[in-house]
Order: C-alpha cells, then structure tokens, then sequence
C-alpha cells in the first residue's frame, strides 16, 4: 500500500476522532465550529507554504498540510513535521497463472503441385507378334509445398487468480497527557498513538503502536497585576424582605423594599445597610384566610348544621335539618353556591338522619330512619336522585349502620339482627346481598367493631371478644377470617385500639396499659409486632394520642404531657421523635380537633384561653401556628368542625351569626406598590 494513500486514509481516520477535534480552514475561522475552539483542534492549510507564523500565537497547533499529505505543529525551534506514517501493509500473493487459451483452428488446404512432364515415346517396334506390355515411366517431378494457412483466433481469457489477503488498517488513538503524567509535557498535554490495527477489532491495542507523539501546552504566562478596588457607590440599589404582620396577611405574604444607598432620610451613605429614610420603593404580596357562610339552611338564627361532609366531585353531602324537614341529606354544589335538600326520608318535621355517609362512585351510603323500620342502611344514586333502604338488618328494630367503610365494592360496618349483638357487617354492592361476617363475641353480646380501616384485603377494627376486653381485631376477606391482632394490656381489662390510622404497612392508633395509660402505638402487620411508640405522659398518666393524621412520614394528633394539657403534637417516624408542635393555650389545654391536610399546613379546631374554640392552622414549612380567624369575634367559639378539603378550599361546619351553618375558607392574593 503507498504511504500517500496510508497517510490520506490516517488524516481521514484523524479529522473523524471521537477525541473532539475539529479542522477549519487556513484562516482560521469556520462559521460551523463553536466559538471557542479548544486548544488541540487540528487546522488545515493547503501547502507548507500557506502555515502562518510560528510564534507564541500558534505554539502547539496542529496543522494538516494536503500538499504533503501530513501533519506539522508549531514548536521552540519552529514548524516540525510530525511523521504519522505507518509501516507498508504485506505484499499480496501472485495470483494462480489462467488456463491456456483454445487452439486456433487448421489453416486452409495447400495447392496441389504441377504435374510432372510425360516421359519421351519409345520406338515403334515391328510389327509381330503382339509384344508384352512396356514397362511404366517415371514419375513426374513433386510440386512445390503449398504456403501455410493463416493464423487462428485468440483463445478466451483464463480465470483470475485468488486475491490476495487484505491490508490493516492504520488507527490513531489521542488521550489528554496531564502535566507531570509524562516526561515530555511540563504542562497538559496530548499524546497521540499512532499503529496498525493488526487483529482488525478496531481498537489500537498497545502491542499495535508503532509510533507515539507528545503535543504540549506552552507554559501559562505569569498573571496581570490586579487592580485598585472600586470605592462603593452611593447609586448602588439595595433590596430588603420582610415578612408583614398576620394582622395585615392573616395567611402570610412577602414585603420587599428598594432604594439606593444615599444616605437619603438621614441614613448612612454606601453602608449596604437599606435604612427606612433610603427607601424608594415597597412592594406588598399579601395573602389573607377569607371565611365565608356558604347557606343558611335553618334560617334566621337557628342551626341548620352540615354534619358528616364528604365530597364527591365539586359537591358536598351531609346531614343538615332547615327547621321544617328534620334533618336530612342535603347537597351543596360549590361550583355556583347552590344548596338544597337531597331528599325527606322521613315525612315531615320528623328526621330521618344521615350519619355515618361514604362515597361508592356514584352512589352514597349511610344509616338513616324513614320511622317505621329503625336506623338502618340507606342509599342514594345521584345519577337518577334515588333514595332507598339497602337491607332490613333488624326487623325488630335498629340495625343500625357504624362506622361504614369501603373496600372495593363492598361495605363494611358494625350493625345487629337483634339475635348477634352489635358484630361485624358486610354489604355486597354487586348483588345487594347483606350479612354478618363474624360473631366476635359469641351469642347475645356484643362484639363491636369500631374505628374500621382497609389495608389491601384486609380490615382492622377494635372489638371486644369473649375472654378480652376491647382490642385490636383484624378480618381477612380473601378467606374469612377474623381474629385479636394482639392482647396489648395482657390483664383482662381492654387495651383498646382507638383512631386507628393507616400509615404504609403499619397501623398507629391509641392503646392503654396500667403502667402506661392511653398512649400513642403501633402495630405493623408484615410482622404482626406491636408496641408503645411514645409515652407523652410519663407513667401511668394519659398522654392519649386523638385525631391521628398522616402527613408524608409524620404522624400529627391531641396529646398531653401533664404539663401543658391537651396541645397539638408530631411524632416523626423516620427517627421515632415526638414533640410538641404548640402550646396554643398556655396553662391550659389548647386542643387540636378534626385535624385535617392541605398542602404544607395542618388546619384543626383549636382553643387559645380567648377567643373560644376557632380554626387555626400550623405551617410545617416554617413551624408557626396562629389563628385562621375569630368567626365569633370575642370570647364566643365560632367552632370547625368536620373539616372536609376541596383544591384550595376548606368547608366546614361553624358558629356564625346565624347559628350553625356550612362555612368556606379561600385565600385571597394582593400586590401593593407604594
């Protein structure tokens, strides 16, 4: 292989590295490369005579010369080729010689030769007897051979020889040589490998250099003087944030102020210090807790109430009574503000209730009474505005429906036939069928099942069985199976297993012992263990653990310490710490009921000594608590309860100047400038 066409190819292989490089063209300048070329991209000239000036400028490029097909780069002692050329690829084997080509064919017959000349007569004999035959004369003289035919046609061509093996490829490989990594380069480096691929994987191997280069970097030059600091200037604007007073953001919010540091108002001139006479400009981001009456449902001053809310899509249900109808279902559409009853389960100024009410789909369930079959399971589809009794579950009397719960398409609630006690329904929504899953406590008595959660297939509840008081009970609806998850106060009295809260795979919940009182615990149900997670009240002193909420790994509930009576409290269960969040009540009990989560923050109904019980809310992100607003201004509570969440609203049931009604807060945004 000619080292011409080697080199072409390595220049080829060079300006297509992955190593980053580019070449541009003689000037310097290529309107598709970066513009901060690197230090080691590869130029390009046409002839040795086009390379510019080899001087501090150029020290160290790389230039690709066509004329020569070759590389030369800007050293100390001027331009110096660089020799890239790899060694000769192996000479082919001759190939295999043709077959001989077909014979031409037989030139054309020769002409015949003269015929020889007839020998002389003899003499006439006598005439006699008839005399023998003569004997023959001589043969005539041979012709001349005839001339020799032409020349036939050329044979076909033999076939071609084997070809021979193929040449190796010539690769070259750059790699940064960092300063002190080798001892050609004081400075950072390049090294270049230059080869023949020998094995053809692609890859220049060590054992496959032929030929190695070190391109390096000039030594930096010595750093400019630094110059004269610049004095301040009394132009230099300045920015101070400050967060308003709750009295004028109830919610929170944002002041900025501006202004240059001049020393204006009697301030101190480039101090960096915004001082309040230097202040040009103030900008207000102010966000207040607006609360608003939704309906007056009972009119006038009496209660109307908004019980047992639960939302479905932009609508709130619940139990609410207008004077005239008892209490009933009603509805409010939070989209237009319109508000009405639902329907009259029971005729006239009679109520027929709404308790206990879940959400199905489309459908409501809950207990209620028409007056003639008792409390009993109800529903009501809002695709058609039906209402009707489920099941008859005692047909004797109340058979009630506690503690309704969903799983799936199926019910689970506390309920008695008047024979079992108090046990652990089910209705199946599917076929409408309603039975008792479990008789808990054998015969008459009753077993309960209060405070029920779903977790996957299974539900957990507290009921009380026939050797134990109330504990913590499990049921399985794979199998049907029912049984005391754990004896937490191992003593025959009831450890209880109050506000049970699902938290992943574990249940927190509040439990008593003798030596502990009502404290806060757990149960995780990978393991079946159970334990005491905090004792807020040392001793045998109640800390309660009420209100259990989830927000992300916290734990937010009602507890007391003996000290600070019933306040808002956090336990976090990544490192197991609890704490006081506020003592809104100092030397009393501030409480924290119907504990409820929006976003960031904890809304809940709370008492400071003063304003009677009103809705407060605690900010995780920044630790404070404060009073959301004093709906019954003084002393009087304006209450909040059944705390429900739709977007950014709140909806709940408070004590306004028209009794108690269904109320909204929203926060409302403003910008001032001054």
């Amino acid at each position: 292989m000619h080292k011409k066409a080697i080199a072409s190819i390595f220049a080829l292989l060079l300006l297509i590295a992955a190593a980053g490089y580019m070449i541009i063209n003689n000037d310097g300048n290529d309107p598709n490369s970066p513009a901060d070329a690197g230090e080691w991209d590869v130029y390009y000239v046409q002839s040795g005579s086009d390379l510019p000036n080899c001087n501090s400028d150029t020290k160290g490029r790389l230039y690709y010369v066509e004329d020569d097909a070759g590389f030369q780069t800007c050293t100390s002692t001027g331009w110096t080729f660089v020799d890239l050329t790899g060694s000769a690829g192996l000479v082919g084997a001759d190939g295999v010689d043709g077959m001989n080509g077909t014979d031409g064919a037989l030139g054309a017959p020769g002409v015949n030769g003269t015929d020889g000349q007839d020998g002389a007569d003899g003499e006439k004999g006598n005439v006699g007897e008839t005399g023998g035959q003569g004997y023959p004369g001589q043969d005539g003289t041979d012709g001349e051979k005839g001339n020799v035919g032409e020349t036939g046609d050329q044979g076909d061509p033999g076939q071609n020889g084997t070809d021979g093996l193929d040449g190796h490829s010539v690769l070259a490989v750059t790699t940064p040589a960092p300063a002190g990594t080798t001892m050609y380069c004081s400075e950072d480096g390049i090294r270049i490998d230059v080869g023949v691929d020998v094995n053809d994987n692609g890859s220049l191997e060590v054992s496959e250099i032929h030929y190695t280069q070190y391109i390096c970097n000039g030594e930096g030059g010595q750093d400019g003087v630094n110059g004269t600091n610049g004095s301040a200037s009394p132009n230099t604007m300045l920015t101070s944030i400050s967060a308003p007073t709750l009295q004028a953001c109830s919610s929170g919010g944002r002041i900025m102020k501006q202004g240059l540091d001049n020393a204006d108002g009697g301030g101190i001139a480039q101090n960096g210090i915004l001082e309040s006479g230097e202040i040009d400009y103030t900008t207000t981001y102010c966000s207040n807790f607006v609360v608003t009456r939704q309906a007056d449902i009972s009119g006038g001053i009496f209660n109307g109430y908004a019980n047992d809310i639960v939302v479905m899509g932009t609508r709130l249900y619940f139990e609410a009574g207008d004077g005239i109808s008892g209490y009933e279902l009603w509805v409010h559409e939070t989209t237009n503000g319109s508000t009405w009853q639902v329907t009259d389960i029971r005729s006239g100024i009679s109520s027929g209730f709404a308790n206990y009410i879940v959400v199905m789909g489309t459908r409501l369930y809950f207990e209620a009474d028409d007056g003639s079959s008792g409390y009993e399971l109800w529903a009501h589809e809002t695709t058609n505005g039906s209402t009707w009794q489920v099941a008859d579950i005692n047909p004797s009397g109340n058979g009630y429906a506690y503690d309704l719960t969903v799983m799936g398409t199926r019910l689970y609630f506390e309920a008695t036939n008047g024979i079992s006690g108090e046990e652990l329904w089910a209705h199946e929504t599917a076929n409408n069928s309603t039975w008792q899953v479990a008789d808990i406590m054998s015969g008459s008595g009753n077993g309960y099942a209060n405070d029920i959660v779903v977790m996957g297939t299974r539900l957990y509840f507290e009921a009380k069985g026939s050797t134990d008081d109330f504990e913590l009970w499990a049921h399985e609806s794979t199998n049907d199976s029912t049984w005391q998850v754990a004896d937490i106060s191992n003593s025959g009295f009831g450890g209880r297993a109050a506000d049970i809260t699902v938290m992943g795979t574990r249940l927190y919940f509040e439990a008593w012992t003798s030596s502990s009182g009502h404290e806060l615990w757990a149960h995780e149900t990978t393991n079946d263990s159970t334990w005491q997670v905090a004792e807020i009240w040392s001793g045998s002193g109640h800390g309660n653990a009420n209100e259990i909420t989830v927000m992300a790994t916290r734990l937010y509930f009602e507890a007391q310490d003996g000290s600070s009576g019933e306040e808002l409290w956090v336990h976090e269960t990544v490192n197991g710490s609890t704490w006081q969040v506020a003592d809104i009540n100092s030397g009393g009990s501030g409480m924290a009921n119907d504990i409820t989560v929006m976003g960031t923050r904890l809304y809940f109904e709370a008492y400071d000594g003063s304003s009677g019980y009103e809705l407060w809310v605690h900010d995780t992100t920044s630790d404070s608590t404060w009073q959301v607003a004093d709906i019954i201004s003084g002393s009087g509570s304006g209450m909040a309860n059944d705390i429900t969440v739709i977007g950014t609203r709140l909806y709940f049931e408070a004590q306004g100047n028209s009794g108690v009604e269904l109320h909204m807060m929203e926060i409302e945004h403003s910008i001032t400038y001054n």
